[in-house]
């Protein structure tokens, strides 16, 4: 509110309410980042469709894909996955994310950036297809980690 006034403040130039679908893709790398299964279940649908890559075979149901993401976080147990970035309408969204993980052995913070789209519908994660350079993340945290 302006002050000594019952009128809102006007809205900031450039500001826009985020759209569900980005509240949700945020949501679910959020939970991911926490290791939180109830939170990341909370974002799905329960006929939800996950794929590592465009051509992937689909991993599904939601708890299908809660039991992935929880072999992949357990795999990268110090890892950290911040969203960067987000481009997004009413019912997609796409998500440039960050995979960090610390190496010991090589004394330096390993980095993958990938992106990953989303589709929503009745306010939950219908889709979510990933999208990144499957030899880049092989060699960054499988061979050079």
């Amino acid at each position: 509110m302006v002050a000594g006034s019952q009128e809102p403040a006007p809205p900031v130039a450039g500001y826009r309410e985020p759209s569900i679908a980005e509240i949700l893709a945020r949501e679910f790398f959020a939970a991911i980042d926490q290791r939180d299964p109830r939170r990341l279940q909370a974002t799905l649908a329960e006929h939800a469709t996950f794929r590592a890559l465009p051509h992937a075979a689909p991993v599904r149901p939601a708890d299908e894909i809660v039991a992935y993401f929880g072999a992949v976080v357990s795999s990268y147990p110090e890892a950290r996955w911040e969203v960067s970035d987000v481009i997004a309408t009413e019912d997609r969204a796409a998500v440039q994310f960050v995979v960090r993980e610390y190496s010991p052995r090589l004394g330096r913070e390993l980095v993958s950036e990938q992106i990953a789209v989303f589709r929503v519908a009745n306010d939950k994660i219908i889709s979510i297809v990933g999208y990144y350079d499957t030899a880049e993340f092989r060699r960054l945290f499988w061979e050079e980690a």
